[in-house]
């Protein structure tokens, strides 16, 4: 048996990561292939603390303890979630990974930093930025139910914006692709699935 492919799906609060996952993980599964939806924070004990901590209404946490409880969750979720799907042949779906720390932890640490303590954390094989402007994204959480988080300000999201879209245009990174997240909900899922396809699955 072959070893499945690790897809990681990025992008700003909004952009339709949540859903997207959902729905290339119903077109994959269309073309036989078996897939494990997953997300960060994880649902493990060490990310159900970070996502606790995310809350607007949360206890402040120093930012660095925040983005070390986000690479502790990393790890474990490579370990028991992740690596024995994909041992298994199995299409990782990942809603949100490595990159997401890079650009949000980076807001308030050092980049070399953060990257620092992500090191033992694996590269996707094929990472999915979804491309959606600010104000955009801020309308979309507007209507969504759901407890409001530290980053879900327009200024906040401009500069994660910048930052995603850094990281899509960066050669050194392997097989990150840029998506147009602003389409209709089926037009970015036909265009996530056919890189996909291009890519082998």
């Amino acid at each position: 048996m072959g070893r499945g492919v690790f897809i990681a799906l990025e992008g700003i609060d909004g952009s339709g990561t949540s859903s997207q996952r959902t729905a290339l993980a119903t077109a994959l599964r269309g073309r036989g292939h078996e897939v494990l939806e997953t997300y960060e924070p994880s649902s493990g004990s060490i990310g159900r603390l970070a996502r606790s901590r995310l809350a607007t209404d949360a206890v402040p946490l120093d930012r660095r303890a925040l983005a070390l409880l986000f690479a502790a969750d990393r790890l474990d979720h490579v370990a028991t979630e992740i690596e024995p799907a994909l041992a298994t042949g199995t299409v990782v779906l990942s809603d949100r990974y490595l990159m997401s720390s890079w650009v949000y932890q980076a807001l308030d640490c050092d980049p070399q930093w953060v990257r620092e303590i992500n090191r033992f954390a694996p590269w996707p094989d094929l990472t999915f930025v979804l491309d959606v402007g600010a104000a955009e994204a801020m309308r979309r959480v507007a209507g969504r139910a759901g407890t409001e988080e530290i980053y879900e300000t327009t200024p906040l999201q401009e500069r994660l914006a910048a930052g995603y879209a850094g990281f899509a245009r960066d050669p050194s990174l392997a097989r990150v692709q840029r998506i147009d997240g602003s389409r209709s909900m089926a037009e970015v899922t036909a265009l996530l699935l056919d890189a996909c396809i291009a890519a082998g699955l």
